[in-house]
């Protein structure tokens, strides 16, 4: 399949995660996607475990490109970067601004040659701002510092989820931009910040702080609202979510320990937010005498939400998940990566085919 955006153009000055992830969206959905990297390739190539031929953290969020070498910081490979970028539709940066601006590829200097393109610059804290990083916007705008046990260090989370999200804005705003072109002719310059997006994926946290700070802390597995005990089952452990009391009278029936369903202890929601460590220690010993699946099979049952807490090595050879295409392995030379599509299920959008990570080719005159 072409995908949607067949025959849109993308330029990319990027590397690490945030930029390409932003390239790689529009690439699942046909775009044509070159990618600029510099003599030694995006660092990303040469760090981390491989994937066959190619590094996995390149792989993974550079499918559906082709990538061509030029060194941006010779003015000769300025002024072929900047001719490729004006050929364009679209062009999508993170690296350092002052180099951008230097070679004339930052997007109010392609703008006013080409008012039709549309520039997406990423960056960490916004325009003339520091240097950031996934994990520098999360200590930065609260994240890191609501996500750890209740005593004890604060932590970021394992994936870089900012990064990726980042990435996946950007791209939302190119199609919102698109549209606007569509019907104005107008092109656009979208900036987005690992900051702001960091911010933006804690807006229910935020508006909770500001009306009832006290209620908004770091409490490990507790959420702000519900009751979410985490329990020890026979071969791990599942999680349950009590939002109100027939989860809860459920919850105690199905358990074995219905004396519980009317304690005063546990009478409401607040009270079972309260009470979720005393929650836990009272049914892990009844918890511990039935498998994860049987107790979500029990739980789900009587429609009281739950799941079983799973790490990558059950993850990742999970049959349904490679039955609906959300995972799987894309050849790529001698060897392949395993690969996440994008979460989303279409009637009629077309997605491009997905094709194997890019070489670094040599650009003719370097050849």
């Amino acid at each position: 399949m072409a995908g949607v955006l067949q025959g849109l153009k993308v330029v990319e000055f990027t590397h690490m995660v945030a930029g390409p992830a932003c390239g790689q969206v529009l690439g699942d959905f046909g775009a044509e996607i070159t990618k600029v990297e510099p003599p030694q390739g995006d660092i990303t190539r040469r760090i981390g475990p491989k994937a066959g031929d190619v590094a996995a953290l390149y792989a993974s969020t550079n499918r559906n490109k082709k990538a061509v070498c030029i060194d941006i910081t010779d003015p000769a490979g300025a002024a072929k970067a900047r001719q490729l970028a004006l050929q364009a539709d679209v062009v999508i940066s993170n690296l350092d601004t002052a180099m951008l601006k230097r070679a004339g590829l930052d997007g109010a200097s392609l703008r006013r040659d080409e008012p039709s393109l549309i520039c997406v610059e990423i960056t960490g804290f916004g325009q003339g701002g520091p240097a950031g990083t996934d994990g520098l916007a999360q200590a930065a705008m609260g994240l890191m510092a609501t996500t750890g046990a209740v005593e004890g260090p604060t932590f970021r989370t394992g994936p870089s989820v900012v990064d990726v999200s980042t990435g996946v804005w950007a791209a939302l705003g190119v199609m919102a931009a698109l549209e606007n072109r569509r019907v104005t002719g107008q092109g656009d310059f979208i900036q987005a910040s690992l900051a702001d997006v960091c911010l933006y994926m804690q807006y229910p946290h935020i508006t909770m702080y500001g009306a009832a700070p006290e209620m908004v802390r770091r409490n490990g597995n507790h959420s702000v609202v519900s009751c979410t005990p985490k329990f020890e089952v026979a071969d791990g452990m599942i999680q349950v979510t009590v939002l109100h009391q027939r989860h809860w009278q459920a919850l105690c029936q199905k358990v074995g320990a219905p004396e519980l369903a009317d304690d005063p202890r546990f009478a409401g929601n607040d009270q079972r937010c309260d009470a979720q460590g005393l929650i836990e220690q009272l049914l892990n010993p009844l918890m511990r005498k039935r498998r994860r699946h049987e107790w979500v099979e029990l739980l789900r049952a009587a429609k009281l939400p739950c799941g079983p807490e799973r790490d990558y090595s059950e993850v990742t050879v999970d049959a349904e998940l490679h039955a609906r295409g959300m995972l799987y392995h894309l050849p790529s030379g001698d060897g392949g990566s395993l690969q996440v599509r994008m979460p989303l299920e279409f009637a009629t959008t077309q997605r491009a085919e997905p094709q194997a990570p890019p070489p670094l080719a040599m650009t003719p005159e370097q050849g």
